[in-house]
């Protein structure tokens, strides 16, 4: 830089010079004055640009000096960065190192803490095996026992069931009793007098119970056996078919008169005959015989048309029976409490000749009984 302000004040000591000679010049000869301009431009121009040069040099030198400056500053600066990343790599790895030890003992300690679990494990199992033994033991003792208990209870069972009348005791007092005919489950009915021995089959007095019933529930009877019920066409063949039978009718009117219907011989069919009434034998009774029409024809329900007319009786008189076209006798119709049928409503429980065949005329009472003939 000092060289360069040399250089520089020289040209200046020199241009002031030329401006001095110059002057005298132009006052000698005023012609030659152009001509000597000319000629030290001519002279002087490329020393003018050389320093022009050498400044512009100078100025790139003090540019290129501020940069070298400044990254050397950055330099410093990474090398501090790098210097102190190492350092904290140095510290992560001398935690790794702490945790790598600190995971090896705790894998030591898990592998000594699952093979005590494996022993306790092992005794725990026999310890199991052993109380589940004494366990099993005990409830096969205790099944040996309660088999023991039902085998007690079957056979006593057995022989009660074994023991069941076939039919209502003759001289029993009125109640309800187990029967047990032959070739049947045993079933509870009511068993009443007048005579001993009879069973009753159908019970109507209230209006508690609805006979608008389909064959399945005919089939199979329905009710409260201490009420109103009809004890089912399938145990009335089952019966009739072992031994003949007698049929008793009990009829009561609403102003408590009544009378009744006997049959000697009263025997139905199977399901397959549609329990067709087989047989009635010879009647007698108070009531007059309003059965005999009926006998030969088949059963028939609301939902089992079996009767000999184009219409439905079941449907029309709200009941099953043995009708015909339709019926005589229907002591499975609507109950009128009043001993009335209107004329709109469904037929009313009616037994023709007892009442004059008035089918306005309800029945209040019914029952139909069946015993063994031989009793």
């Amino acid at each position: 830089m000092k060289a360069l302000f040399s250089v520089l004040f020289l040209t200046f000591l020199i241009l002031e010079e030329l401006s001095f000679t110059v002057a005298d010049l132009q006052q000698e000869n005023s012609n030659e004055k152009g001509e000597c301009n000319g000629y030290c431009f001519s002279i002087f121009k490329p020393v003018l640009d050389h320093f022009v040069q050498l400044k512009q040099s100078g100025d790139k030198n003090d540019e290129l000096k501020g940069n070298i400056n400044t990254m050397e500053k950055t330099i410093k600066d990474l090398q501090s960065q790098l210097e102190m990343n190492e350092k904290l790599l140095n510290v992560k790895n001398e935690q790794i190192s702490s945790l790598r030890n600190q995971i090896s003992s705790i894998e030591t300690t898990l592998s000594a803490v699952s093979n005590q679990l494996s022993e306790c494990r092992k005794t725990d199992v026999n310890l199991k095996i052993s109380e589940s033994t004494v366990k099993i033991k005990d409830e096969i003792s205790d099944l040996k026992i309660y088999i023991e208990s039902i085998k007690k209870t079957i056979s006593e069972r057995y022989d009660r069931k074994e023991n069941l009348p076939e039919t209502c005791p003759s001289g029993g007092s009125n109640g309800i009793y187990e029967l047990k005919p032959r070739g049947m489950e045993s079933f509870k009915v009511p068993c009443v007098s007048p005579a001993p021995g009879w069973t009753v089959i159908q019970r109507r007095f209230d209006g508690s119970e609805d006979f608008n019933r389909t064959w399945a529930d005919y089939k199979n009877g329905f009710g409260d056996i201490k009420g109103e019920f009809f004890i089912g066409l399938e145990k009335m063949y089952l019966l009739t078919k072992t031994q003949p039978y007698e049929l008793y009718i009990n009829l009561g009117k609403v102003d408590g008169s009544s009378g009744y219907a006997r049959y000697d011989d009263f025997k139905i069919g199977s399901e397959a005959d549609s329990y067709e009434l087989k047989s009635l034998g010879e009647y007698s009774g108070t009531a007059g015989d309003s059965l005999k029409n009926h006998k030969n024809i088949k059963f028939s329900t609301t939902d089992r048309d079996n009767d000999q007319n184009k219409l439905n009786c079941a449907k029309n008189h709200g009941g099953g029976w043995w009708f015909i076209g339709c019926a005589y006798s229907f002591l499975n119709g609507k109950f009128f409490s009043d001993g009335k049928r209107e004329s709109v409503e469904r037929h009313g429980i009616y037994w023709g000749s007892f009442h004059s065949y008035d089918y306005q005329m309800s029945l209040t009472f019914v029952e139909m009984m069946i015993r063994p003939k031989s009793l």
